[in-house]
């Protein structure tokens, strides 16, 4: 079949051209909205549909009735676009597009993974959007074996943002890990080869002017969901998805997360929660005009995780320390239990294992009201209530992902959402703890201001809170 297809430059933008040919196992386009990565990858495999001796490419979402709208409308639109479509036959029923030559596009659903398994001789699959889980990854990247093709090629068009940390995802571990190239080409082992490429509305030189201005008008938002989602959708950033119905409503990564270092000549605040699952927590602080500034988090697993094994990693990364330490953190550390010998409890232990900072034990008698300390907290966050600020560093991953998945209750406390390890088949709760520690350094350091908030000394301009799309509660 001989086909006239425009030149490149004529139809993709520019940033894209290296890859029309590209035959590695992996393609990996990621980044912000209207950067034309989807358009791009749907010209690239209408035209190795029209030219390969074998061709049979799955489309991939995570549910099937969403591919209709997405990668299906988008490779027709450009069959159309490109006058192609007297060598196409397009199906609705089930989704297929067909060339006349043979070759064709399949649509198949994660939300249904026995219908991945039945595809005769799969060359490639497109994932676009949503990041698959890892178990449909599996079922997937297994399926696409087949040696009447000339190369087998996997493409994903993403954006980069996830549930929970996405430096934990596996998505983000197996493709991207510690490199912080923009574009770059890898090796998963001795024969698979993958790329990778980030693209913004700035390599859309065909883009409305009227959206970029949108997508950059975001960053100025009063709306914190707006200011998170510009690093997504304008810089094209990785980052940990927003839900609503949230705890810490007013946290913002813009304004609360920021670059802060240890300072060797003032004290460390070291704040405790006790749970085991899973593993043992803390948070590292320094306290300085009126900022709590976090800058370390400590998370011990089996079979550190005790307060043994948690306070010989803070002496590990802190044995030089000489400026003071103070403890603070969940008074249920004061109680007797199970874990400790009679007549110790985790504070005691504390103090013994950290006997050479000399620490000052800062533990109230029992819990701060959740409620209250919530609004505290959101009131900092947003309004620097009484000209407080906390600042957590950006290495913190694990406890900005607290603050940025720990759900509310409908009785306005802390929903603690359990899952179960898939080894130990421990169930624990997911999120929480790190955001724990926070809340008692935060009413230990301003403990007056605290007393002045519930007494109903704050600002009349405070709000209780909005969630993510910016409706106020």
């Amino acid at each position: 079949m001989i086909i006239e297809f425009p030149r490149l430059n004529k139809i993709i933008n520019e940033t894209f051209v290296p890859y029309w040919d590209n035959k590695d196992r992996y393609l990996i386009f990621y980044g912000g909205r209207g950067s034309s990565k989807s358009d791009f990858v749907s010209k690239k495999l209408i035209y190795d549909c029209l030219t390969s001796k074998h061709f049979r490419f799955v489309l991939v979402r995570n549910t099937y009735n969403s591919i209709k709208d997405s990668s299906y409308k988008t490779i027709k639109d450009n069959i159309i676009s490109l006058g192609l479509q007297e060598l196409f036959e397009f199906k609705l029923n089930p989704l297929e597009i067909r060339c006349k030559n043979g070759n064709e596009f399949l649509a198949r659903g994660l939300d249904d993974p026995t219908k991945l398994k039945s595809i005769k001789d799969p060359s490639g699959a497109w994932y676009e959007e949503e990041i698959p889980s890892e178990e449909g990854f599996t079922t997937i990247t297994t399926s696409i074996r087949t040696q009447r093709a000339d190369f087998l090629q996997e493409i994903f068009t993403i954006n980069p943002e996830v549930d929970g940390d996405y430096k934990e995802h596996w998505f983000y571990k197996k493709f991207i890990g510690d490199r912080v190239d923009k574009k770059f080409r890898a090796q998963l082992s001795e024969d698979i080869y993958y790329s990778v490429h980030q693209s913004t509305y700035h390599d859309n030189r065909w883009l409305p002017k009227e959206f970029g201005q949108y997508l950059e008008s975001m960053k100025q938002s009063a709306n914190p969901a707006n200011r998170y989602y510009y690093t997504i959708y304008t810089l094209g950033e990785w980052g940990n998805k927003q839900t609503g119905g949230l705890f810490y409503k007013m946290f913002d990564r813009s304004s609360n997360v920021n670059e802060v270092h240890y300072n060797e000549l003032l004290p460390i605040w070291i704040s405790f929660d006790f749970n085991v699952n899973p593993g043992m927590h803390c948070i590292i602080s320094q306290v300085q005009n009126n900022t709590i500034k976090v800058i370390d988090e400590i998370i011990t697993k089996s079979p550190n995780n005790n307060t043994v094994g948690l306070c010989r990693e803070i002496v590990r990364r802190y044995n030089d320390h000489e400026a003071g330490m103070f403890i603070c953190g969940d008074p249920a550390g004061r109680h007797e239990d199970t874990r400790t010998e009679h007549g110790y409890n985790d504070y005691s232990i504390i103090k013994k294992e950290l006997n050479k900072f000399s620490p000052t034990i800062k533990v109230d008698n029992s819990h701060p009201p959740v409620i209250a300390r919530g609004n505290f907290i959101n009131n900092i966050f947003e309004y620097n209530y009484k000209d407080l600020y906390i600042h957590i560093s950006p290495k913190c991953v694990h406890t900005i992902t607290d603050l940025l998945n720990t759900k509310e209750a409908q009785d306005g406390t802390k929903h603690k959402e359990r899952t179960k390890d898939k080894d130990t088949k421990v169930t624990y709760e997911k999120y929480g703890h790190l955001s724990d520690c926070l809340d008692y350094q935060v009413i230990s350091s301003f403990k007056k201001e605290f007393k002045d908030f519930i007494k109903g000394d704050a600002p009349s301009v405070t709000k209780i809170g909005r969630n993510i799309q910016g409706h106020t509660y």
